[in-house]
């Protein structure tokens, strides 16, 4: 989604003379077929199904997780390695492998 802030009548800079953009957009909707309404109701429904896919977040965990750098529980050889392997592991899930 485009906004455009100038002001009606007023040229922005780097756009030709001619059109608004409202007039240019609407004739564009209006050749595809789509109008602002539908467009906005499509992309509306598209983020609220995005919104499923975002994990809660879980305080404990995070607190808990806290507590354990505070005391250095993650300062291992064997914390580095577990790390590497998730890190690996997750960019492999990535690229299909």
């Amino acid at each position: 989604m485009r906004i455009d802030q100038s002001l009606p009548g007023v040229p922005s800079p780097g756009r030709k003379p001619g059109r608004s953009a409202s007039s240019a957009s609407a004739a564009s909707r209006a050749s595809t077929g789509q109008s602002s309404e539908s467009a906005a109701r499509s992309e509306a429904t598209t983020l609220m199904a995005g919104l499923h896919e975002i994990p809660e977040v879980r305080v404990n965990v995070i607190e808990e997780v806290r507590e354990r750098l505070s005391r250095g529980e993650f300062l291992s050889h064997a914390s580095a390695e577990k790390t590497a392997e998730a890190i690996l592991a997750d960019l492999a899930s990535f690229i299909g492998q």
